[in-house]
């Protein structure tokens, strides 16, 4: 995302103490700085004597915000000019305090627009802060910077929180005549957000922010599978699985080439015992397209699973050249050697009596290409942060092939965290 600069000040106008405001708002609007009048109004907030009163103070608090952000961005701006001149323009930027302050401008901003438009004491509705909306909505820019800021220094908590503000404000009835669909940044944006809210568990709100995710045609792939992650970290009972289920059922029937539905929406039936869906959706799939690569990993793992070795290694073989990227590689690779770990491991089991050579050499032809492909997974595995996938199945192996005291079977035993 590239950093938004607000292009212009906020023109801002000054508070006055009018004969009629009461004591605590007098006291209020003589504040100099944001920290006092805050304090000022949260202690006296019952006293004031209506809502245009209520507006009034809030006004106030937005102006003192205002003013910190406006020398902030005055720097910012003064850098940027510089710099487009050739020079350097390095001045120093208060950015905490900067979006500090940014925070509190919006969060007085909206109230002082709240209570500007409801009732005066006599039951009128007079509003006179009607130009703060154009000045807010301007400001969302920094919103967006903000968020980038506390992304950069790790702090994910106020990251989300300006990040959700952003998308939030698209919404805000106070900011409705501006056309959100006009807003460059907002489906971009709502993923970030969305994915903050899903970390937090903030169901909901994921829920909404990732809508607008999903119309960015740049991440809409991306957003689904957030959108599935998310509807799938909510299931508490059989009956919301199915549910989950029948969802998952009616995005797949509009995008079948999905491979992100498919391998989750088959998933969630084997999890469910619907075995006899899912085993249709993924043959339905593969006679449709052949290369189907989330369909073929769906069939290695269910043949798998019900210990058809040679017929899960030959789809996953299949998938193997299809995948894109090496987290993908690994997992697939490592499937394959599990596959051909598990089948020879069966048949030894199956020997009765002491293994003659020609027997053991006939096993160690499936042992020695469950290595090729576990070894393979092991490679690209660097900093071995998948090693549960291949490192014990290896181990296995290199056991039979090399014998229990071979430097390779040492080294395996190692990374699968086995005492030999």
């Amino acid at each position: 995302m590239k950093k938004l600069m607000i292009a212009a000040l906020m023109l801002l106008g000054t508070s006055v103490a009018f004969a009629g405001d009461s004591e605590p708002l007098k006291a209020i609007l003589k504040a100099g700085d944001y920290v006092t009048a805050s304090t000022l109004l949260k202690s006296n907030l019952s006293q004031l004597t209506d809502n245009a009163e209520i507006a009034k103070a809030y006004n106030k608090l937005y102006e003192l915000a205002m003013k910190k952000v406006n020398a902030e961005q005055t720097i910012q701006i003064e850098n940027q000019t510089q710099q487009q001149m050739g020079k350097e323009g390095n001045k120093p930027v208060d950015e905490p305090g900067l979006y500090e302050y940014v925070d509190y401008a919006f969060n007085a901003g909206l109230e002082a627009l709240k209570y500007d438009n409801m009732p005066n004491a006599k039951g009128k509705v007079k509003p006179k802060f009607g130009s703060i909306v154009d000045q807010l909505y301007r400001l969302r820019g920094q919103l967006i910077n903000g968020g980038i800021y506390f992304q950069n220094i790790k702090d994910e908590v106020k990251a989300y929180k300006f990040l959700a503000r952003y998308v939030e404000t698209a919404d805000d009835p106070m900011f409705a005549k501006f056309d959100k669909s006009q807003d460059q940044n907002l489906n971009e944006i709502a993923y970030f957000a969305s994915y903050y809210a899903y970390k937090n568990k903030d169901y909901a709100n994921a829920e909404k922010y990732v809508e607008y995710a999903m119309k960015n045609p740049d991440r809409a792939k991306e957003a689904q599978q957030l959108q599935l992650a998310i509807l799938g970290s909510q299931l508490t009972s059989r009956q919301d699985s199915i549910a989950y289920a029948d969802k998952l059922a009616a995005i797949y029937a509009q995008d079948p080439s999905n491979d992100a539905v498919l391998t989750t929406l088959t998933s969630t039936y084997s999890a469910l015992g619907m075995q006899d869906k899912a085993d249709k959706i993924v043959n339905d799939q593969l006679a449709r397209d052949p290369n189907s690569f989330g369909a073929l990993v769906m069939k290695g793992q269910f043949e798998s699973q019900k210990k058809n070795y040679d017929a899960a290694a030959t789809a996953l073989k299949k998938a193997l050249p299809l995948a894109k990227d090496d987290d993908t590689r690994i997992a697939v690779n490592a499937s394959i050697g599990q596959c051909l770990f598990y089948k020879a491991q069966g048949r030894v089991a199956e020997v009765k009596g002491v293994l003659t050579p020609a027997a053991r050499e006939q096993f160690n032809v499936v042992y020695n290409e469950a290595i090729s492909y576990l070894e393979a997974a092991k490679k690209m595995d660097v900093m071995k942060e998948k090693k549960s996938s291949w490192a014990y199945p290896l181990y296995g192996c290199y056991y039979f092939v090399k014998g229990p005291k071979a430097a390779e079977t040492l080294a395996a035993a190692s990374d699968a965290g086995v005492e030999n």
